[in-house]
């Protein structure tokens, strides 16, 4: 918009020049036309500067830090069209949105172990503190305040667990770091929002190591694992023979129980129908159940039987 003031006045001027050199004895009217409607384009060109450099429009996720004379004045713009002093007062956009940061770390555990982490910081800049922050940071606030501070947190978390701690109780370690990285970036205006640890690296020593130990442990763990498989497996044998030998016990009993039904139930019936079993009718039913091609009968002496036999036919 200075470009655009200045041509403006330019034009006004050399309007005013054309226009006063056709005036007099020697008065051009076309000459004075071309004056006059160049005076009106400089003013025209003059007021369209003046209120361009009258707004600033700020973009979504932005605030607008006015500086005068190369001053910050401490007035923070809001997104949109907004007012400024024309000419005197310029606006840098500051970006408020969160942002990421992911930057690599060297640190050495409680038991001496070099670790290399890798960090993810997902931050953004507290709007209403945005002026304050371009006066004592300017636009390298990431470099100047963020980057120091998650190299010195890492390596103060890290320093504090073994390195195995930092693989089991990694949740914990990002917890740390997290809180101390909010502790320190709040007290300059910059807001973290997460803390994620992408990666953690060790030395080839302690990953041997942490491997052999993991291989013992699974070695230890599959042994265990046997031996409650066979306890298992001999109580499901001793289980199952003692089920067989309970079945056998029971089929037994309830045999003997049958025989002793059967035998009860023909020692009751004999005794029903002893009384009606006579001599005769005892000899009729050895009779009748002797087949029909019995011709002799030999019944041994002192037997009692006296059988009444049938006349035969000559």
């Amino acid at each position: 918009m200075i470009t655009l003031l200045i041509l403006g006045v330019v034009v006004v001027i050399g309007g005013i020049y054309i226009f006063q050199t056709n005036k007099g004895a020697t008065a051009d009217p076309r000459g004075q036309t071309a004056g006059r409607l160049a005076s009106i384009i400089g003013v025209v060109l003059i007021v369209i500067s003046i209120v361009g450099s009258s707004f600033a429009a700020v973009p979504a996720g932005h605030r607008g830090v006015v500086i005068r004379f190369n001053a910050v004045t401490g007035t923070v713009l809001e997104e949109g069209l907004q007012t400024k002093l024309p000419f005197i007062d310029s606006v840098v956009m500051m970006d408020v949105r969160t942002d990421k940061y992911e930057v690599g770390a060297a640190a050495a555990s409680r038991d001496l172990q070099d670790v290399s982490t890798t960090i993810a910081l997902n931050w953004r800049l507290e709007p209403s503190r945005t002026a304050q922050i371009y006066r004592t940071l300017g636009m390298d606030y990431v470099g100047r305040i963020t980057a120091p501070a998650v190299q010195e947190v890492v390596k103060q978390v890290t320093a504090r667990h073994r390195a195995e701690d930092l693989i089991v109780n990694r949740e914990m370690v990002r917890n740390e770091i997290a809180e101390e990285l909010t502790m320190r970036l709040m007290d300059r205006g910059i807001i973290v929002e997460a803390v994620s640890i992408t990666e953690f690296k060790f030395n080839e020593t302690f990953v041997a190591a942490v491997e052999a130990k993991v291989a013992a442990e699974q070695s230890v763990l599959q042994a265990q694992f046997t031996l409650e498989q066979v306890k298992i497996e001999a109580q499901q044998r001793e289980e199952k023979e003692r089920g067989e030998a309970n079945a056998r016990i029971a089929k037994a009993e309830g045999e003997a129980q049958y025989i002793r039904i059967v035998t009860d139930a023909q020692v009751a019936a004999n005794e029903a129908i002893a009384d009606s079993l006579s001599e005769k009718v005892l000899q009729y039913i050895l009779l009748d159940r002797l087949g029909e091609d019995i011709k002799l009968i030999v019944i041994p002496a002192g037997q009692g039987l006296d059988l009444v036999l049938p006349e035969l036919e000559p």
